[in-house]
């Protein structure tokens, strides 16, 4: 991608970026080429077109959610993949003397892509994203509906955040926390990748025959004997400590994410892997357990 290019598609969100090159380009050529390091100006151009890729790497991260006009523009830059935002499609709330429900649920939006493909792509992963969503809040409206008929107490809240928005990858999640004898929270991750546009499981991303679950796993329960080795207060279900119910290996289809460093988290339900007391849990993956594990491209 050359400097030209470049500046012209960034205009649609920061105009003093191209000033200097309108400038530059208003000039008459010289008599006799010179060579590109000879040229006037050349350190200074160079260095301003260094520093424009800088910012678009920031910017990369920063804006996609700010506005659909910075979403636009952005998606007009080669490189850039799909960018997605959460638009609230729900609000329920009720508060009565012994029952309470705050219910507010988002749908994921393709705000701008690459491509035709990767436009198609995203179109297809934000759908099957929307109607997951739409079918839980459902389903926890209807059932906070039906214990209002009760006389005993229940609270339901239900939330859409972003928890990570990086240059590669963008995921929602959907939390949903009852109290009624006692409390539970669950959580659903949904990671989209903005290179292609596609959802993303956890298999995916790892070669045929890596054994990538097996190293995932010991990982955790390393982590996990860390832990309780550091704090007695801490305690985890391991099937090889001798619990026949405990963890012993991720699922097929485990709840995950990239946080902003684009490190693996592998995330667990509140009473999965230790006492409902400890709550949700998360383990973050070093990347030398799975550098040489991912697919090409990941």
């Amino acid at each position: 991608m050359n400097k030209q290019d470049l500046m012209d598609a960034m205009s649609g969100i920061k105009p003093e970026f191209i000033a200097e090159a309108q400038e530059q380009r208003g000039k008459k050529p010289a008599a006799k080429p010179l060579p590109l390091y000879k040229k006037p100006g050349f350190r200074r151009n160079f260095v301003s077109a260094i520093g424009a890729l800088a910012a678009l790497a920031m910017l990369s991260v920063a804006l996609p959610n700010s506005s659909p006009q910075v979403a636009q523009a952005m998606a007009k830059i080669p490189g850039i993949g799909a960018y997605f935002k959460l638009v609230t499609f729900r609000d329920y709330s009720y508060h009565g003397k012994k029952q309470e429900a705050k219910i507010s649920a988002s749908h994921v939006e393709v705000t701008g892509t690459e491509n035709d493909q990767a436009q198609k792509q995203a179109n297809q992963a934000a759908k099957s994203i929307n109607r997951e969503i739409t079918a839980e809040t459902d389903k926890l409206v209807s059932q906070f509906k039906q214990s209002l008929k009760s006389k005993g107490y229940k609270s339901v809240t239900v939330k859409t955040s972003v928890v990570a928005n990086t240059k590669k990858w963008y995921t929602v999640r959907l939390t949903a926390a009852e109290i009624q004898a006692d409390s539970a929270e669950t959580n659903k991750y949904y990671v989209l990748s903005k290179q292609t546009g596609k959802r993303v499981e956890l298999a995916d991303l790892f070669k045929a025959g890596s054994h990538w679950q097996q190293a995932i796993s010991e990982n955790i329960i390393s982590q996990m004997r860390a832990a309780m080795k550091k704090d007695k207060n801490k305690s985890y279900f391991i099937k090889a400590d001798g619990d026949p119910d405990g963890f012993s290996r991720i699922k097929d289809k485990q709840q995950f994410y990239f946080n902003q460093q684009d490190q693996l988290v592998i995330a667990f339900d509140q009473g999965v892997v230790a006492p409902m007391s400890m709550g949700s849990l998360k383990f973050v993956i070093p990347n030398s357990v799975v550098k040489d594990l991912y697919q090409a491209g990941k």
